[in-house]
């Protein structure tokens, strides 16, 4: 009877011992779908957030990186479906598709706020443009970079040329940006 008691309590040791990690393994799938759904939110957010500042030209490494991450989450979904899950192979996905998305969301970011920066200055460098054709060339550069897309080159060209007739002028804009925002 005690061989057999004893044998029960390895059983029962045992048995609590897989029934946690079930609980936690569950718990880790739960935390992945989690994770997916703020994943997709952010994605959601990045495309919304390039929709509504209409640029004229949306450089091809965003759609490169948009591509990536569409395709990490994508790879995320598919090991949340499979039975049994490698909670290893579920993590690894989860910081990849998260990585990913966060890159995008930066790039959009940046290329979104650079954009309306040059924009604004382009804009703001109109008063000169008929007294001085230095600054009326700049201008015209930096109006051309902007419609190709190249919104960081047509922000450097803008306040160099505005720089010429008014030096200082990347705090003014910056600080006028940072007010309207």
């Amino acid at each position: 009877m005690e061989i057999i008691n004893s044998k029960l309590v390895r059983t029962e040791e045992k048995l609590n011992g897989a029934l946690k990690t079930l609980g936690s393994l569950k718990e880790d799938e739960l935390r992945a779908r989690e994770q997916l759904d703020e994943i997709k939110r952010i994605l959601s957010q990045t495309k919304e957030k390039i929709r509504s500042y209409k640029l004229p030209t949306i450089p091809k490494n965003y759609y490169v990186e948009i591509s990536e991450a569409m395709e990490a989450i994508n790879e995320l979904v598919k090991e949340l479906d499979k039975r049994p899950i490698s909670i290893k192979i579920l993590n690894l996905r989860v910081d990849t598709a998260r990585d990913l998305v966060l890159k995008v969301y930066q790039t959009a970011d940046s290329m979104v706020n650079t954009a309306a920066m040059a924009e604004m200055a382009i804009v703001y460098g109109n008063r000169y443009r008929s007294s001085n054709t230095e600054v009326e060339m700049g201008l015209i550069s930096a109006s051309k970079a902007f419609y190709k897309g190249d919104y960081k080159n047509s922000l450097e060209i803008v306040l160099n040329t505005l720089n010429i007739v008014e030096p200082g002028i990347h705090k003014k804009l910056l600080s006028k940006m940072e007010k309207e925002v």
